[in-house]
């Protein structure tokens, strides 16, 4: 029966939105479709939590039921998720199953009781003497969270993994990073910015700051005293290039901050010195915002845009940017 045929669906649930992928053509090609968590959002704060959610994602269950798709990988939210890059000598698996969740313990503000840890290997900083590893750890409590909801439901949850680990997967699948180049991935969706600082395909910094989309519109809708709907519709016809006084001052304060993070990863390690910018998320599509990045940190800046994967078919918006981690939680091989 159709319905055996588990279809993989990856599933990332932002502040405003639901994305979900299935990949096609033997991993090629990409069917994708957005989800309004709020249809009706009447505020920035706004959530929809609890029973609400869950009613949410048992019709959207129900819905992808019917078309044979309800197994399912998650990608995970959290303030309070930690990140960092560690170098550790040459090790063997079995010793470095030991050393990472030590060295891991002294670098963040949690427990690792407390913490589910993923960890990825990455090439050195310092040379081919050491290990370098970039980990991602994660409160038990998220990922509890997370999968309590989806299974109850109705999905079939196969893995869940950090948005990051997914959205790096699905940025790598799609575009050709060269080895050498050091590269700052900045994905900006309408709770929180991230900035990461890629070598070839592999992370070594994330920094994350709640500065994105939905403060721009609260800009529009405090600046023109106007509901939300409208505030969204004047930021989307907005160019930022036009600097108008009601949004001027949190656009500096946000370019601001992806530059402060670009300072912080060099102070870190003088390799990572980024010579492009790989724009991504729903903000990355704002007129002008691209313009005004390149401008202000005086390096390139590209938007993400479909490259070796290719878009089969969509349900809503197509953009690709909008689409990195639940492109990337399906790209297991």
């Amino acid at each position: 029966m159709f319905w055996d045929k588990k279809i993989q669906l990856g599933i990332d649930v932002g502040g405003d939105s639901i994305k979900i992928c299935t990949l096609e053509g033997n991993g090629t090609s990409c069917s994708v479709s957005l989800y309004p968590l709020l249809p009706q959002r009447s505020s920035q704060e706004q959530r929809l939590e609890g029973p609400a959610l869950s009613q949410r994602l048992g019709a959207l269950a129900g819905e992808l039921k019917s078309k044979g798709k309800s197994k399912v990988h998650l990608s995970l939210h959290s303030p309070t998720t930690a990140t960092g890059y560690l170098e550790l000598p040459k090790l063997s698996a079995d010793q470095l199953q030991v050393a990472i969740p030590s060295a891991v313990a002294r670098e963040i503000p949690h427990s690792l009781q407390e913490v589910n840890l993923f960890t990825l290997p990455v090439p050195a900083l310092s040379g081919a003497s050491a290990q370098g590893i970039f980990f991602v750890a994660v409160p038990k409590s998220v990922l509890e969270s997370h999968t309590q909801t989806f299974s109850g439901a109705g999905f079939e949850v196969s893995s869940a993994e950090p948005g990051l680990m997914a959205c790096l997967r699905g940025l790598s699948r799609n575009l050709d990073l060269k080895d050498e180049e050091v590269t700052a991935l900045v994905v900006s969706g309408f709770q929180r910015t991230s900035v990461v600082v890629l070598k070839g395909a592999s992370p070594y910094f994330c920094r994350d700051f709640r500065l994105a989309g939905s403060d721009f519109t609260y800009a529009f809708q405090m600046g023109d005293q106007i509901v939300w709907p409208e505030a969204e519709q004047r930021k989307r016809a907005y160019d930022v290039v036009e600097k108008d006084f009601k949004v001027e001052s949190f656009v500096q304060r946000w370019l601001a901050d992806v530059a402060r993070s670009l300072t912080y990863a060099t102070q870190k390690n003088a390799l990572l010195v980024p010579s492009r910018v790989i724009f991504s998320g729903g903000t990355a599509l704002w007129k002008g915002l691209a313009e005004r990045l390149s401008e202000f940190l005086s390096l390139p800046v590209a938007r993400h845009d479909w490259d070796r994967l290719k878009l089969s078919s969509s349900s809503g918006p197509s953009q690709i940017a909008l689409y990195d981690e639940a492109i990337g939680l399906v790209c297991r091989s």
